[in-house]
């Protein structure tokens, strides 16, 4: 892009006919001689089949794009999803839709990404493993169709920062979230389609001249979404490189693969902190940019920009390492909901980095070298996303927590600082809760994104949760230029993290967080709130995993899994009492985000979402119940909430349990921490702390 606010004319993206792409070809090159020969003499159509044959045969070999005749088909693969798109029944990741016999409607149907080709990946399937010709000619007229109701001219003069309406609209295709899918799902389906007798040569003639003139379209607007640092700018990276790939054979094909190779490494060196995580700290949304970006980054290893940003690809890698949980799972900080490790990190790329633990953890096996760190930053390392984990080990029992007490993000933030997540024995046990997709027109839908302080697990004052901006102070850094300045360390026996949130100048309360990490076998919980009021109602909220039962026992929290494992919650001082809540439809005031009380948590479309504690999403079209403990009362300031967070493993009884003691002496507290080669101290003041053998 030439400047802010520029748009592109047609002259400079349409092409003006079949000679006009078939000159655009790199004709210097022997394999396209009879391409050249039959353009000499003028007849354009033997060109073109000339083309076409050449397009048929020629290998694409490049880790970007799938490799078909690598895989085995399967000659039971049931294709029943595929059918029911043929039968009509559409969706497009947010809205279902029954298509009338009159044929799919692309302005005027509810699917509002129905132009990024989101069904094409359940056509190639049905396509590869069965090679029937109805879902051949399905997909080839659906792209076709496409491109009818969205003449290329169309796009002049249109930025991709326009059209968009809502969940329920569709799209405009020159949108940004439309076009960089559209271009991955037409790279990956015409290098399956040109496979075929089915597909005659004039339909993937046409297709590549619309992936031609896309892709000049999106070489012009790409620059100002990395310039944003957006997720979008990554997505269309990704998808410029796949389409290059496709289009190899052109002669601006390689200026602007090396255009792109820039723009990756710019947006590596810029939309990620030092430490590998994206700057939009979503742990869903990031560890997919962060998936991305090394696929690209290994594809275009041999460019020098790439070469230049390796040891930031080494980053990311660890990154997602070392937030992944004993059952391999990320914590869903943020939006959506976030999977396993093996879907975040690019099969070749561990070999390429020479990080042999990292194709351990990839494959999801502990066959192989381990990672080399249990605590994450690593000693010595900057603290810059606000991620911390800590674990026991790496084997699948393990104890493992991961806290979130960094800035806010640049997107889809969520009041969520300082909230963490726990799994031990196997089980996940305490939930950042995850949320649904964004919007659903399913008669049966619940949808929210979850964002409400109050929702995670969290500290809530006099009914005020966290909150971002109060006429933009204190807490509105949504991103960091500098490393943080949590306290994090690691000693004989313990690990310790340290980190505050202050609730003016809603409430002048400064809340402040310690985890103690005992022994690699438990964990000592203290919440220590001060202020200028004397008295205070709060309630510390801990959302658990869906399927957990909770048992109490006095004001004590037990969590079991299936299969026995158990979480016990065993409070220590503060004198709160415990309430179970679960699916809680009922309203619920939030100051999230903005300081101002509200019990609309969030709003898509029209549609608030309004509800109360207890429940998670696994990013369909409606929340799932599952159990919040919250420990609520009046308090004094300054007070000391302390609590243990004690894993036990199946068959483990509460006699078990870890007999903590205290000794008040001159102000401070000193806790006696039972561990395996014998007592940990830890020292507590309102205002310090530390921990000694």
């Amino acid at each position: 892009m030439t400047a802010s606010g520029a748009t592109i004319s047609a002259e400079e993206f349409v092409l003006p006919d079949r000679e006009a792409f078939l000159r655009g070809l790199d004709l210097t090159r022997p394999e396209l001689t009879a391409v050249n020969a039959a353009l000499e003499r003028g007849d354009v159509e033997a060109a073109g089949r000339a083309c076409a044959a050449h397009f048929r045969a020629r290998p694409f070999a490049s880790p970007l794009l799938t490799d078909w005749s690598a895989l085995t088909r399967n000659p039971d693969f049931e294709a029943s999803r595929a059918d029911g798109l043929l039968a009509g029944h559409m969706w497009d990741g947010y809205s279902v839709y029954e298509v009338p016999a009159t044929g799919l409607d692309w302005h005027a149907s509810p699917l509002s990404c129905v132009t990024r080709f989101p069904v094409l990946g359940t056509l190639r399937e049905a396509i590869f493993h069965t090679g029937d010709a109805k879902y051949i000619r399905w997909t080839v007229d659906h792209i076709l169709g496409y491109m009818n109701a969205y003449p290329i001219q169309d796009f002049a003069g249109h930025t991709v920062r326009e059209g968009w309406v809502s969940h329920t609209t569709v799209a405009k295709p020159w949108y940004w979230c439309m076009i960089p899918e559209r271009l991955t799902e037409l790279s990956e389906t015409i290098n399956l389609l040109r496979r075929y007798p089915q597909v005659a040569d004039e339909e993937l003639l046409r297709i590549l001249e619309q992936m031609v003139q896309e892709v000049a379209y999106l070489r012009f607007e790409i620059k100002s979404q990395v310039d944003a640092r957006h997720n979008g700018g990554c997505a269309m990276i990704y998808s410029m490189a796949q389409a290059l790939t496709v289009l190899d054979d052109f002669q601006k094909t390689p200026e602007w693969r090396a255009y792109n190779a820039q723009l990756a490494a710019q947006y590596l060196h810029e939309a990620f902190y030092p430490d590998g995580m994206c700057i939009e700290l979503t742990t869903a949304y990031s560890a997919s940019v962060s998936l991305f970006q090394q696929g690209m980054a290994y594809a275009l290893r041999d460019e020098e920009a790439i070469q230049a940003v390796r040891g930031k690809v080494r980053e990311m890698v660890t990154c997602l390492v070392a937030l992944t949980d004993p059952t391999w799972w990320l914590p869903s900080f943020g939006d959506l909901y976030a999977h396993q490790v093996g879907s975040y990190i690019e099969p070749p790329v561990p070999r390429w980095l020479d990080l042999p633990w990292a194709e351990t953890v990839r494959r999801q096996t502990f066959d192989g070298p381990l990672p080399p760190f249990t605590e994450w930053p690593v000693k010595g390392q900057a603290q810059w996303c606000g991620y911390y984990t800590m674990r026991s080990g790496w084997e699948p029992n393990a104890r493992y927590m991961a806290v979130d007490a960094g800035p806010w993000g640049t997107t889809h933030q969520h009041g969520d600082r300082l909230s963490f997540v726990l799994t031990a024995c196997g089980a996940k046990f305490i939930i950042d809760p995850s949320s649904t997709r964004y919007a659903s027109n399913e008669p049966d839908a619940f949808v929210s994104r979850q964002p409400s302080g109050f929702l995670h697990n969290t500290i809530t004052v006099d009914g005020v949760d966290e909150f971002m901006s109060h006429h933009r102070v204190p807490n509105d850094d949504r991103e960091t230029k500098e490393p943080l300045r949590n306290r994090w360390e690691t000693g004989d026996g313990y690990t310790l993290f340290v980190g505050s949130y202050a609730f003016a100048p809603l409430k002048p309360v400064r809340w402040e967080r310690r985890i103690l990490f005992v022994d690699r076998s438990y964990w000592l919980l203290q919440d220590i709130l001060t202020g200028d009021k004397p008295g205070e109602r709060v309630e510390q909220n801990f959302q658990f995993e869906a399927g957990l039962q909770i048992t109490f026992q006095d004001n004590m929290t037990m969590a079991a899994a299936p299969g026995d494992a158990r979480l016990v919650l065993l409070p220590l001082s503060g004198g709160l009492a415990p309430q179970l809540s679960g699916g809680d439809r009922n309203p619920h005031t939030t100051y999230w985000p903005s300081g101002t009380p509200t019990t609309v948590l969030a709003s898509e479309d029209n549609h608030d979402q309004i509800h109360g504690r207890g429940w998670t999403g696994r990013g369909g079209h409606k929340l799932i119940p599952a159990p919040a403990v919250t420990y609520v009362g009046s308090i004094r300031l300054p007070a000391s909430l302390t609590l243990a967070l004690v894993p036990l493993e199946p068959g483990q009884g509460l006699n078990t349990l870890p007999e903590i003691t205290l000794q008040t002496i001159s102000g401070k507290t000193v806790w006696s921490l039972p561990a395996r080669d014998g007592c940990l101290q830890f020292v507590t003041r309102v205002e310090s702390c530390f921990a000694e053998p």
